[in-house]
């Protein structure tokens, strides 16, 4: 029987966000769509199963020695002192699509500061 390659199966995983956290990106209520990460990349949000915190989500803020950096969209946040640093094993899944009810979307960006 021939064996699947590493591409044919994807795993998936919905979650629901509960608090405000990552406001205006991510809603009370929303769901995500996570996948495994196969790159970190700054600016996407994850999913982290921190280990005083539970599990998370924020956004990718910088990658340093298998340390990743994380914070909050809203201001009203956890502060990244408290969140970081997380061991990159730590990270569960990446957000690839949000479900609302507004229907299904990408993540939204960061909004840069001027």
């Amino acid at each position: 029987m021939p064996r699947p390659s590493k591409w044919s199966i994807l795993i998936f995983k919905i979650l629901k966000v509960t608090g405000d956290s990552m406001l205006p990106a991510l809603n009370h209520g929303d769901y995500v769509v996570t996948s495994k990460p196969r790159s970190l990349r700054p600016g996407s949000i994850y999913v982290i199963d921190h280990i005083d915190l539970g599990r998370i989500v924020k956004r990718l803020e910088r990658v340093e020695d298998n340390k990743a950096y994380f914070l909050g969209d809203n201001t009203a946040s956890v502060p990244e002192a408290i969140i970081a640093p997380v061991d990159i094993k730590r990270i569960s899944g990446q957000v690839k699509l949000v479900i609302g009810p507004k229907g299904i979307r990408r993540p939204q960006l960061p909004l840069l500061e001027c």
